[in-house]
């Protein structure tokens, strides 16, 4: 009786201590749950804002924002320009105008953001033209003064994802492709008394030539001549950027032929009569020089060119209220496969007037650096930028 009471015993104190393994690991499952985890918020956060969002953004308040919503929001664009403009073998243009001035320089243009957007998927549009027209001192030695006409345009069309939606703001991720257009015209005020100058010191450097040398052997080698000093010269290449050199200089060919013979003829026989031809012959090559010169000048120049750069980009808002947020929009592209680089930045404070109209004011930063088939287009666009939109 006494062993039935011990294995009683035994089997109870056995089932005991099996009972009790499980409250001891749910105790401590839930002491380890009760401890803070550094990862909880950003945990939530994921799941809350990303992976399934309670509240989603709302593009046009009290709409589903998983529904089919537009916006279309024309604005403008008091843009300075900085950079540089070089069409063919014209002299480069630096062009430095203010926002004001360009305004006064500006004979018409139209710009305008959209977007069309379905839950996390949307479809972003940028379109913008202008046509500008300035004049600048060149301060050159051939050309005294110059008038560029721009026809600038550009429009992008880009691929957004939503990776971030909260009743308090987005992050969207997008990559697409921006359309560029640039027409350009340059006309040139030539310097004539630049050239006159330049032509003078020209022909004393032929006509001390001529002198080093016997008028027999330099009889057949007229053309020779000329055709070394216009190469060689530094000053002539750099200024007239090679223009020079392929032009046919017909007449100055006859008046270095003609100083050649009037020089031999000093030469030989220094009198007064000889010396004084040989100096005229000198003149006459001078003016000759001068007429040459300005006739092989460009005077215009006009280029069309389009390209295209894929671009990639990120878009943020930060609502503070209901009708106060903060927009802003970045990307890059081109990468050799048009431009050599661009970069696009903006942001700007908006205000929901109503429910479907907004208006926007802030700053943009665009820069663009294109080097391609005879167009040097380098050329920073920045200052304020203001719209007024509907969406629906």
């Amino acid at each position: 009786m006494a062993c039935a009471h011990a294995i009683v015993l035994c089997i109870s104190t056995g089932s005991a201590a099996l009972a009790s393994q499980p409250a001891q690991e749910s105790a401590e499952r839930a002491k380890l749950e009760s401890k803070p985890c550094l990862l909880a918020p950003v945990g939530d956060f994921v799941r809350n804002s990303i992976v399934s969002p309670e509240h989603p953004f709302e593009l046009v308040s009290g709409r589903d924002p998983n529904g089919w919503t537009f916006s279309i929001a024309p604005y403008l664009w008091a843009g300075a320009l900085d950079g540089t403009v070089g069409i063919g073998r014209a002299p480069e243009m630096q062009v430095n105008a203010k926002a004001n001035k360009l305004l006064q320089n500006l004979n018409w243009g139209v710009a305008a953001f959209g977007e069309v957007r379905k839950g996390r998927w949307g479809l972003l549009a940028d379109g913008y033209y202008a046509d500008l027209s300035a004049s600048q001192d060149l301060g050159g030695v051939f050309y005294k003064s110059g008038s560029l006409s721009l026809q600038q345009a550009f429009a992008s069309l880009a691929l957004a994802c939503r990776i971030i939606d909260d009743r308090r703001g987005f992050l969207d991720v997008y990559a697409g492709a921006r359309y560029n257009y640039l027409g350009s015209q340059v006309s040139l005020d030539v310097n004539p008394a630049g050239i006159e100058g330049f032509s003078n010191a020209l022909g004393e450097r032929m006509a001390l030539r001529v002198k080093q040398v016997v008028a027999k052997a330099l009889a057949g080698r007229a053309d020779e001549i000329l055709k070394d000093i216009a190469n060689g010269d530094r000053r002539l290449r750099e200024a007239l950027r090679g223009r020079i050199s392929g032009h046919r200089f017909d007449a100055s060919r006859e008046a270095i032929k003609r100083l050649i013979k009037a020089e031999a003829a000093a030469q030989l026989d220094p009198s007064a009569a000889n010396l004084a031809a040989a100096e005229a012959a000198k003149g006459d090559l001078k003016k000759t020089l001068a007429a040459d010169i300005g006739k092989a000048l460009p005077r215009r120049y006009s280029l069309s060119q389009w390209w295209v750069d894929p671009i990639t980009g990120l878009r943020a808002q930060v609502n503070f209220t209901r009708w106060l947020y903060l927009t802003t929009q970045a990307d890059v592209g081109g990468f050799g496969a048009g431009s050599q680089i661009t970069w696009n930045a903006m942001a700007a404070l908006g205000v929901n007037f109503t429910r479907n109209v907004f208006g926007e004011l802030g700053y943009r930063y665009m820069y663009v650096d294109y080097s391609r088939n005879s167009l040097l287009y380098e050329m920073n666009t920045f200052g304020l930028i203001g719209s007024i939109g509907v969406k629906f």
